[in-house]
C-alpha cells in the first residue's frame, strides 16, 4: 500500500489538479500549447499512479524508471492489468492519445522544448477527454479511504 503518507487519493487530487491547470491554460492559449499537453500528460500519470497504489503496486515501484518511470504505456498497460476495465471504459481513440502522447511525455520533451524540434502530439480534445474521465472518473473506484 501507500507509504511515506502518499495516498491514491492524493495522487489523484493531484491529478485533477493538474487537468484543471491544463484547462485554464487551454482557455488563454491561441496556439496549441506543449504546456497543456504536459499538463494533460502529468495529470493522467498521476490518475493512473493513483488507481495501481490503489490495487497495491508500491510507491517505490512506480517511481522505478525501469518499471513505470514517466511512461504513460507502462501504466496503462499494468492499470488493465489490475482491473481498470472494469471501472472505466476507454474508447479506442482515448488508448491511442495516451499511447502516443506517451512517446514525447516520457521522453521529458514536453517539459524540455527543443526549439525546431518535432512532436508527435495526439488531438487535443480526445487528450483533454481522456485526462478528465481518468482524473475524475476514478474517484469512485478508489478502495483506500484517506
Amino acid at each position: 500500500m501507500a507509504d511515506l503518507g502518499e495516498t491514491p487519493r492524493g495522487f489523484l487530487k493531484h491529478a485533477q489538479e493538474f487537468f484543471c491547470a491544463a484547462d485554464l491554460v487551454l482557455n488563454k492559449a491561441e496556439d496549441i500549447s506543449l504546456l497543456v499537453y504536459f499538463l494533460l500528460g502529468r495529470s493522467i500519470e498521476l490518475s493512473l499512479k493513483a488507481f495501481l497504489l490503489d490495487r497495491g503496486i508500491s510507491i517505490t515501484e512506480l517511481r522505478s524508471p525501469k518499471k513505470f518511470g514517466h511512461s504513460l504505456r507502462a501504466l496503462i498497460k499494468a492499470a488493465r492489468e489490475k482491473g481498470l476495465d472494469q471501472h472505466i471504459a476507454l474508447e479506442a481513440i482515448e488508448d491511442g492519445v495516451i499511447q502516443l502522447l506517451s512517446y514525447d511525455y516520457a521522453e521529458k520533451r514536453l517539459e524540455y522544448r527543443r526549439t525546431g524540434g518535432t512532436y508527435s502530439l495526439p488531438l487535443l480534445d480526445a487528450t483533454w477527454r481522456v485526462a478528465r474521465k481518468l482524473a475524475f472518473d476514478l474517484e469512485a473506484t478508489l478502495t483506500e479511504e484517506q
